[in-house]
């Protein structure tokens, strides 16, 4: 009784497909009712409102954008260090850097401080430069959001 007999099938790994195995069908309620439909789903592709598809339009075009700016930013950083160490062209760092900093920090009101911009500052003025004059707002931020996601 312990041993196999040779016309026995192994049965396959845990976990693989073994495709000549029919998946069982479940077989039908015996009232003769058909099992209930798949729930929706949350995002309706035919009701997306004008903002919500703007907003994932520009999502997707902001981060290409980012992308390519970020590309083209680091090849020229890279060349201008290439440039420098075979002594074609000398950089002053310093300076690119203090030019970067009257550009883009604030000055603290209340302290005087200089700041540099965060993450949220420039999420801020993103949508708020995207958003202005738009009335669907909220439907705009959370396409953008998702185009941000998709791109």
């Amino acid at each position: 009784m312990g041993a196999a007999k040779p016309t026995d099938t192994p049965l396959p790994p845990q976990g693989a497909a073994n495709p000549a195995t029919p998946i069982p069908v479940p077989p039908p309620n015996s009232s003769g009712d058909e099992l209930p439909p798949p729930p929706t789903s949350s995002l309706n592709l035919v009701e997306l409102s004008f903002g919500t598809v703007c907003g994932i339009c520009a999502g997707v075009f902001v981060k290409k954008g980012a992308k390519m700016l970020a590309f083209c930013f680091g090849g020229v950083f890279v060349l201008l260090q290439y440039f420098s160490s075979i002594s074609i062209v000398r950089v002053d760092w310093t300076r690119m850097g203090s030019r970067f900093e009257n550009l883009f920090y604030t000055t603290d009101a209340v302290t005087g401080a200089r700041r540099p911009p965060s993450v949220a500052s420039l999420w801020r003025w993103l949508v708020d430069f995207l958003t202005a004059d738009f009335q669907p707002r909220a439907s705009f931020i959370a396409g953008f959001a998702l185009g941000l996601r998709v791109g």
